[in-house]
Protein backbone atom coordinates (compact mmCIF):
# COMPACT_ATOMS: atom_id res chain seq x y z
CA UNK A 1 0.00 0.00 0.00
CA UNK A 2 1.37 3.42 -1.01
CA UNK A 3 1.70 6.04 1.68
CA UNK A 4 -0.18 9.32 0.92
CA UNK A 5 1.92 12.40 1.47
CA UNK A 6 0.70 15.54 3.17
CA UNK A 7 1.25 17.49 -0.08
CA UNK A 8 -1.21 15.25 -1.97
CA UNK A 9 -3.83 15.88 0.74
CA UNK A 10 -3.34 19.64 0.78
CA UNK A 11 -3.44 20.13 -3.02
CA UNK A 12 -7.15 19.17 -3.50
CA UNK A 13 -8.05 21.36 -0.52
CA UNK A 14 -6.13 24.26 -2.07
CA UNK A 15 -7.88 23.78 -5.40
CA UNK A 16 -11.26 23.71 -3.62
CA UNK A 17 -10.47 26.96 -1.81
CA UNK A 18 -9.44 28.62 -5.05
CA UNK A 19 -12.63 27.45 -6.79
CA UNK A 20 -14.73 28.84 -3.96
CA UNK A 21 -12.89 32.15 -4.16
CA UNK A 22 -13.48 32.32 -7.92
CA UNK A 23 -17.22 31.85 -7.32
CA UNK A 24 -17.32 34.88 -5.01
CA UNK A 25 -15.08 37.22 -6.99
CA UNK A 26 -17.56 38.16 -9.80
CA UNK A 27 -20.52 39.21 -7.57
CA UNK A 28 -18.26 40.99 -5.09
CA UNK A 29 -16.51 42.68 -8.01
CA UNK A 30 -19.89 43.80 -9.36
CA UNK A 31 -20.80 45.38 -6.00
CA UNK A 32 -17.42 47.11 -5.84
CA UNK A 33 -17.78 48.36 -9.42
CA UNK A 34 -21.22 49.82 -8.61
CA UNK A 35 -19.84 51.62 -5.56
CA UNK A 36 -16.89 52.98 -7.56
CA UNK A 37 -19.23 54.13 -10.35
CA UNK A 38 -21.40 55.98 -7.86
CA UNK A 39 -18.37 57.60 -6.20
CA UNK A 40 -16.96 58.65 -9.59
CA UNK A 41 -20.32 60.09 -10.65
CA UNK A 42 -20.55 62.11 -7.44
CA UNK A 43 -17.17 63.70 -8.17
CA UNK A 44 -18.14 64.61 -11.76
CA UNK A 45 -21.79 65.82 -11.84
CA UNK A 46 -21.26 67.64 -15.15
CA UNK A 47 -20.21 64.38 -16.80
CA UNK A 48 -23.31 62.69 -15.42
CA UNK A 49 -25.49 65.54 -16.65
CA UNK A 50 -23.99 65.66 -20.15
CA UNK A 51 -23.38 62.00 -20.95
CA UNK A 52 -25.88 60.10 -18.80
CA UNK A 53 -28.88 62.28 -17.85
CA UNK A 54 -29.18 64.01 -21.23
CA UNK A 55 -27.98 61.26 -23.59
CA UNK A 56 -28.11 57.74 -22.16
CA UNK A 57 -31.05 58.00 -19.77
CA UNK A 58 -33.73 59.39 -22.18
CA UNK A 59 -33.76 56.38 -24.57
CA UNK A 60 -33.76 53.99 -21.59
CA UNK A 61 -36.81 55.59 -20.02
CA UNK A 62 -38.57 55.85 -23.39
CA UNK A 63 -38.23 52.10 -23.91
CA UNK A 64 -39.52 51.42 -20.39
CA UNK A 65 -42.43 53.79 -21.00
CA UNK A 66 -43.40 51.93 -24.14
CA UNK A 67 -43.41 48.65 -22.22
CA UNK A 68 -45.36 49.82 -19.17
CA UNK A 69 -47.76 51.79 -21.36
CA UNK A 70 -49.09 48.52 -22.79
CA UNK A 71 -50.94 47.62 -19.58
CA UNK A 72 -53.06 49.79 -17.30
CA UNK A 73 -52.04 48.09 -14.05
CA UNK A 74 -48.77 48.67 -12.22
CA UNK A 75 -46.12 46.17 -13.28
CA UNK A 76 -44.07 47.33 -10.27
CA UNK A 77 -46.90 46.43 -7.89
CA UNK A 78 -47.19 43.00 -9.50
CA UNK A 79 -43.45 42.43 -9.11
CA UNK A 80 -43.57 43.42 -5.44
CA UNK A 81 -46.52 41.06 -4.87
CA UNK A 82 -44.79 38.12 -6.60
CA UNK A 83 -41.48 38.57 -4.76
CA UNK A 84 -42.52 37.17 -1.34
CA UNK A 85 -44.36 34.32 -3.09
CA UNK A 86 -41.20 33.42 -5.02
CA UNK A 87 -39.10 33.55 -1.84
CA UNK A 88 -41.61 31.29 -0.09
CA UNK A 89 -41.48 28.71 -2.90
CA UNK A 90 -37.66 28.68 -2.84
CA UNK A 91 -37.55 28.27 0.95
CA UNK A 92 -40.11 25.44 0.81
CA UNK A 93 -38.01 23.67 -1.84
CA UNK A 94 -34.86 24.06 0.23
CA UNK A 95 -36.51 22.75 3.39
CA UNK A 96 -37.63 19.74 1.35
CA UNK A 97 -34.03 19.25 0.17
CA UNK A 98 -32.79 19.29 3.77
CA UNK A 99 -35.53 16.90 4.88
CA UNK A 100 -34.60 14.43 2.11
CA UNK A 101 -30.94 14.86 3.08
CA UNK A 102 -30.02 15.82 -0.44
CA UNK A 103 -28.23 18.93 0.79
CA UNK A 104 -27.01 20.10 4.16
CA UNK A 105 -28.04 23.30 5.91
CA UNK A 106 -24.49 24.64 5.55
CA UNK A 107 -24.49 24.00 1.78
CA UNK A 108 -27.80 25.82 1.29
CA UNK A 109 -26.72 28.75 3.45
CA UNK A 110 -23.57 29.18 1.36
CA UNK A 111 -25.58 28.90 -1.85
CA UNK A 112 -28.19 31.40 -0.66
CA UNK A 113 -25.53 33.88 0.41
CA UNK A 114 -23.81 33.59 -2.97
CA UNK A 115 -27.10 34.07 -4.86
CA UNK A 116 -28.02 37.07 -2.69
CA UNK A 117 -24.61 38.61 -3.36
CA UNK A 118 -25.16 38.18 -7.11
CA UNK A 119 -28.65 39.72 -6.83
CA UNK A 120 -27.33 42.65 -4.78
CA UNK A 121 -24.52 43.37 -7.23
CA UNK A 122 -26.75 43.08 -10.29
CA UNK A 123 -29.47 45.21 -8.68
CA UNK A 124 -27.01 47.95 -7.66
CA UNK A 125 -25.40 48.18 -11.08
CA UNK A 126 -28.65 48.01 -13.07
CA UNK A 127 -30.26 50.58 -10.75
CA UNK A 128 -27.43 53.03 -11.38
CA UNK A 129 -27.41 52.50 -15.15
CA UNK A 130 -31.20 52.55 -15.60
CA UNK A 131 -31.94 55.55 -13.36
CA UNK A 132 -29.89 55.92 -10.17
CA UNK A 133 -27.01 57.95 -11.62
CA UNK A 134 -29.48 60.85 -11.84
CA UNK A 135 -28.93 61.33 -8.11
CA UNK A 136 -25.43 62.56 -8.94
CA UNK A 137 -26.32 64.91 -11.82
CA UNK A 138 -25.75 68.66 -11.76
CA UNK A 139 -27.97 70.34 -9.12
CA UNK A 140 -31.19 71.77 -10.50
CA UNK A 141 -30.57 75.09 -8.71
CA UNK A 142 -27.49 75.59 -10.90
CA UNK A 143 -29.15 74.46 -14.13
CA UNK A 144 -32.14 76.75 -13.56
CA UNK A 145 -30.07 79.68 -12.31
CA UNK A 146 -31.48 79.69 -8.77
CA UNK A 147 -28.16 79.17 -6.98
CA UNK A 148 -27.03 82.00 -4.74
CA UNK A 149 -30.44 83.68 -4.63
CA UNK A 150 -31.16 84.41 -0.99
CA UNK A 151 -34.41 86.18 -0.15
CA UNK A 152 -34.62 89.06 2.25
CA UNK A 153 -37.32 89.03 4.92
CA UNK A 154 -39.49 91.34 2.82
CA UNK A 155 -39.03 89.22 -0.31
CA UNK A 156 -39.95 86.07 1.58
CA UNK A 157 -43.07 87.77 2.93
CA UNK A 158 -44.03 88.88 -0.58
CA UNK A 159 -43.55 85.37 -1.99
CA UNK A 160 -45.62 83.88 0.84
CA UNK A 161 -48.39 86.41 0.21
CA UNK A 162 -48.41 85.48 -3.48
CA UNK A 163 -48.75 81.77 -2.68
CA UNK A 164 -51.62 82.33 -0.23
CA UNK A 165 -53.37 84.66 -2.67
CA UNK A 166 -53.05 82.20 -5.57
CA UNK A 167 -54.13 79.35 -3.31
CA UNK A 168 -57.40 81.08 -2.45
CA UNK A 169 -58.07 82.28 -5.99
CA UNK A 170 -57.54 78.86 -7.55
CA UNK A 171 -59.63 77.12 -4.91
CA UNK A 172 -62.54 79.38 -5.80
CA UNK A 173 -61.98 78.98 -9.55
CA UNK A 174 -61.78 75.17 -9.29
CA UNK A 175 -64.73 74.66 -6.95
CA UNK A 176 -67.28 77.22 -8.18
CA UNK A 177 -68.67 78.37 -11.51
CA UNK A 178 -69.02 82.04 -12.44
CA UNK A 179 -72.53 82.05 -10.92
CA UNK A 180 -71.14 80.64 -7.62
CA UNK A 181 -72.69 77.22 -8.21
CA UNK A 182 -70.40 74.31 -7.20
CA UNK A 183 -68.43 72.58 -9.94
CA UNK A 184 -67.00 69.08 -10.11
CA UNK A 185 -63.34 68.14 -10.01
CA UNK A 186 -61.82 66.79 -13.26
CA UNK A 187 -61.73 63.02 -13.70
CA UNK A 188 -58.42 61.28 -13.09
CA UNK A 189 -57.88 60.63 -16.78
CA UNK A 190 -58.26 64.36 -17.37
CA UNK A 191 -55.78 65.11 -14.56
CA UNK A 192 -53.25 62.77 -16.22
CA UNK A 193 -53.74 64.63 -19.49
CA UNK A 194 -53.43 68.05 -17.85
CA UNK A 195 -50.22 67.13 -16.03
CA UNK A 196 -48.62 65.70 -19.17
CA UNK A 197 -49.69 68.73 -21.20
CA UNK A 198 -48.19 71.06 -18.60
CA UNK A 199 -44.91 69.14 -18.79
CA UNK A 200 -44.90 69.44 -22.57
CA UNK A 201 -45.44 73.21 -22.44
CA UNK A 202 -43.05 74.13 -19.60
CA UNK A 203 -40.15 75.91 -21.30
CA UNK A 204 -37.97 75.83 -18.17
CA UNK A 205 -37.74 72.03 -18.46
CA UNK A 206 -36.53 72.19 -22.07
CA UNK A 207 -36.13 68.70 -23.62
CA UNK A 208 -36.94 66.90 -20.37
CA UNK A 209 -40.46 68.32 -20.43
CA UNK A 210 -41.14 67.68 -24.09
CA UNK A 211 -40.51 63.94 -24.06
CA UNK A 212 -43.47 61.55 -23.93
CA UNK A 213 -43.59 59.01 -21.11
CA UNK A 214 -45.80 56.20 -19.82
CA UNK A 215 -48.90 57.04 -17.79
CA UNK A 216 -49.11 57.20 -13.98
CA UNK A 217 -50.46 54.04 -12.36
CA UNK A 218 -52.88 53.90 -9.40
CA UNK A 219 -51.86 51.20 -6.94
CA UNK A 220 -54.57 48.63 -6.09
CA UNK A 221 -53.06 48.05 -2.65
CA UNK A 222 -53.28 51.74 -1.80
CA UNK A 223 -54.37 50.84 1.74
CA UNK A 224 -50.95 49.27 2.30
CA UNK A 225 -49.28 52.37 0.88
CA UNK A 226 -51.28 54.53 3.30
CA UNK A 227 -50.09 52.42 6.24
CA UNK A 228 -46.53 52.91 5.04
CA UNK A 229 -47.06 56.67 4.74
CA UNK A 230 -46.49 56.66 0.98
CA UNK A 231 -48.35 59.01 -1.35
CA UNK A 232 -46.53 57.60 -4.38
CA UNK A 233 -43.37 55.89 -5.57
CA UNK A 234 -41.35 55.59 -8.76
CA UNK A 235 -40.09 52.18 -9.87
CA UNK A 236 -36.82 52.65 -11.83
CA UNK A 237 -36.78 49.09 -13.19
CA UNK A 238 -40.15 49.51 -14.92
CA UNK A 239 -40.14 53.29 -15.45
CA UNK A 240 -43.55 53.62 -13.76
CA UNK A 241 -44.82 56.54 -11.67
CA UNK A 242 -47.18 54.93 -9.11
CA UNK A 243 -49.53 56.78 -6.78
CA UNK A 244 -51.69 56.06 -3.75
CA UNK A 245 -55.26 56.22 -5.03
CA UNK A 246 -56.75 56.40 -1.51
CA UNK A 247 -55.29 59.79 -0.55
CA UNK A 248 -57.36 62.99 -0.87
CA UNK A 249 -58.08 63.90 -4.49
CA UNK A 250 -56.78 67.47 -4.17
CA UNK A 251 -53.24 66.13 -3.62
CA UNK A 252 -53.26 63.79 -6.63
CA UNK A 253 -52.18 66.31 -9.33
CA UNK A 254 -49.13 67.29 -7.27
CA UNK A 255 -48.24 63.68 -6.35
CA UNK A 256 -48.58 62.52 -9.96
CA UNK A 257 -46.46 65.44 -11.18
CA UNK A 258 -43.84 64.57 -8.52
CA UNK A 259 -43.58 60.93 -9.63
CA UNK A 260 -43.47 61.94 -13.29
CA UNK A 261 -40.57 64.24 -12.43
CA UNK A 262 -38.69 61.14 -11.24
CA UNK A 263 -39.68 59.50 -14.52
CA UNK A 264 -37.94 62.35 -16.35
CA UNK A 265 -34.72 61.90 -14.41
CA UNK A 266 -35.15 64.38 -11.55
CA UNK A 267 -34.13 61.99 -8.79
CA UNK A 268 -33.74 64.20 -5.71
CA UNK A 269 -36.93 64.63 -3.71
CA UNK A 270 -36.65 68.41 -3.34
CA UNK A 271 -36.12 68.76 -7.09
CA UNK A 272 -39.07 66.47 -7.89
CA UNK A 273 -41.19 68.49 -5.46
CA UNK A 274 -40.21 71.74 -7.13
CA UNK A 275 -40.85 70.35 -10.62
CA UNK A 276 -44.28 69.18 -9.43
CA UNK A 277 -45.01 72.68 -8.09
CA UNK A 278 -43.82 74.30 -11.33
CA UNK A 279 -45.83 71.97 -13.56
CA UNK A 280 -48.99 72.30 -11.46
CA UNK A 281 -49.01 76.10 -11.13
CA UNK A 282 -48.28 76.42 -14.88
CA UNK A 283 -51.36 74.40 -15.80
CA UNK A 284 -54.32 76.13 -17.47
CA UNK A 285 -56.64 74.22 -15.12
CA UNK A 286 -57.34 75.86 -11.72
CA UNK A 287 -57.79 72.49 -9.96
CA UNK A 288 -54.25 71.44 -10.90
CA UNK A 289 -52.89 74.88 -10.00
CA UNK A 290 -54.63 74.70 -6.63
CA UNK A 291 -52.93 71.38 -5.85
CA UNK A 292 -49.56 72.97 -6.60
CA UNK A 293 -50.13 76.02 -4.41
CA UNK A 294 -51.56 73.91 -1.58
CA UNK A 295 -48.32 71.94 -1.42
CA UNK A 296 -46.27 75.16 -1.65
CA UNK A 297 -47.70 76.46 1.64
CA UNK A 298 -44.57 75.06 3.32
CA UNK A 299 -42.86 78.26 2.16
CA UNK A 300 -44.96 80.17 4.68
CA UNK A 301 -43.36 78.11 7.45
CA UNK A 302 -40.00 79.57 6.44
CA UNK A 303 -41.09 83.09 7.40
CA UNK A 304 -38.81 84.67 10.01
CA UNK A 305 -39.88 84.17 13.60
CA UNK A 306 -38.99 87.80 14.22
CA UNK A 307 -42.38 88.88 12.84
CA UNK A 308 -45.02 86.61 14.39
CA UNK A 309 -47.72 89.23 13.85
CA UNK A 310 -47.30 89.11 10.07
CA UNK A 311 -47.15 85.30 10.13
CA UNK A 312 -50.44 85.08 12.02
CA UNK A 313 -52.12 87.61 9.77
CA UNK A 314 -50.99 85.72 6.66
CA UNK A 315 -52.19 82.36 8.01
CA UNK A 316 -55.54 84.01 8.81
CA UNK A 317 -55.89 84.92 5.12
CA UNK A 318 -56.01 81.25 4.06
CA UNK A 319 -59.58 80.61 2.94
CA UNK A 320 -62.04 78.21 4.57
CA UNK A 321 -61.88 75.80 1.63
CA UNK A 322 -58.12 75.28 1.72
CA UNK A 323 -58.28 75.05 5.53
CA UNK A 324 -60.80 72.22 5.26
CA UNK A 325 -58.56 70.42 2.77
CA UNK A 326 -55.54 70.80 5.06
CA UNK A 327 -57.55 69.34 7.95
CA UNK A 328 -58.78 66.50 5.70
CA UNK A 329 -55.20 65.70 4.69
CA UNK A 330 -54.00 65.71 8.31
CA UNK A 331 -56.94 63.51 9.37
CA UNK A 332 -56.27 61.03 6.54
CA UNK A 333 -52.60 60.49 7.34
CA UNK A 334 -53.10 60.51 11.12
CA UNK A 335 -55.19 57.35 10.76
CA UNK A 336 -52.12 55.47 9.59
CA UNK A 337 -49.61 56.34 12.29
CA UNK A 338 -47.89 53.18 13.52
CA UNK A 339 -44.83 50.95 13.44
CA UNK A 340 -45.21 50.12 9.72
CA UNK A 341 -45.06 53.79 8.79
CA UNK A 342 -42.11 54.42 11.12
CA UNK A 343 -40.23 51.47 9.61
CA UNK A 344 -40.95 52.71 6.07
CA UNK A 345 -39.65 56.17 6.95
CA UNK A 346 -36.44 54.70 8.36
CA UNK A 347 -35.99 52.59 5.23
CA UNK A 348 -36.56 55.60 2.98
CA UNK A 349 -34.12 57.68 5.02
CA UNK A 350 -31.48 54.95 4.66
CA UNK A 351 -32.17 54.60 0.93
CA UNK A 352 -31.76 58.34 0.30
CA UNK A 353 -28.55 58.53 2.34
CA UNK A 354 -27.19 55.52 0.43
CA UNK A 355 -27.68 57.61 -2.72
CA UNK A 356 -25.54 60.38 -1.19
CA UNK A 357 -28.42 62.61 -0.01
CA UNK A 358 -26.98 63.52 3.37
CA UNK A 359 -30.22 65.05 4.67
CA UNK A 360 -32.19 61.84 4.09
CA UNK A 361 -35.95 62.30 4.30
CA UNK A 362 -35.48 65.98 5.22
CA UNK A 363 -34.77 66.42 1.51
CA UNK A 364 -38.54 66.44 0.90
CA UNK A 365 -38.81 69.88 2.55
CA UNK A 366 -35.70 71.38 0.96
CA UNK A 367 -37.68 72.44 -2.11
CA UNK A 368 -38.53 75.63 -0.22
CA UNK A 369 -35.23 77.12 -1.39
CA UNK A 370 -36.01 76.17 -5.01
CA UNK A 371 -39.50 77.70 -4.90
CA UNK A 372 -38.12 80.90 -3.37
CA UNK A 373 -35.30 80.95 -5.95
CA UNK A 374 -37.85 80.55 -8.73
CA UNK A 375 -39.88 83.55 -7.54
CA UNK A 376 -36.74 85.65 -7.10
CA UNK A 377 -35.63 84.87 -10.63
CA UNK A 378 -39.10 85.63 -11.96
CA UNK A 379 -39.07 88.96 -10.14
CA UNK A 380 -35.65 89.81 -11.56
CA UNK A 381 -36.82 88.90 -15.07
CA UNK A 382 -39.90 91.11 -14.71
CA UNK A 383 -37.79 94.04 -13.52
CA UNK A 384 -35.40 93.52 -16.42
CA UNK A 385 -38.32 93.55 -18.87
CA UNK A 386 -39.65 96.78 -17.37
CA UNK A 387 -36.23 98.47 -17.65
CA UNK A 388 -35.97 97.35 -21.28
CA UNK A 389 -39.39 98.85 -22.10
CA UNK A 390 -38.49 102.11 -20.42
Amino acid sequence: MRNVSSEEISQPQLRTSRSALLLWLPPLGLILAALLLQALARRHPLWVERYYSQRLFPPITRVLSLINGIVSFSIAELMIAILPLAVGVVLFYQVHQIYRRRRSVAQLLRLNLLVLTWILGAAMMSFLLIWGLNYQREPLSIRFGFAGRNATDDQLKSISETIVSQLNANYTASHFNSDNSPTTSPARAKVYELIESSYQNESLLADAGGRHFGPPKPVYTSGVMSRLGLSGFYMPFTGEPNFNAAQPDFDLPYVIAHEKAHQRGFALEDEANFIAFLVCVSSPDPYVRYSGYLNALKVVSALPASDPVFFKSLVARIGDGPRQDLRARAAFWSRYQGPARAAAERFNDTYLKANRISSGTRNYTEDIALIVGYYLKQSQSDQGTMRTKQ
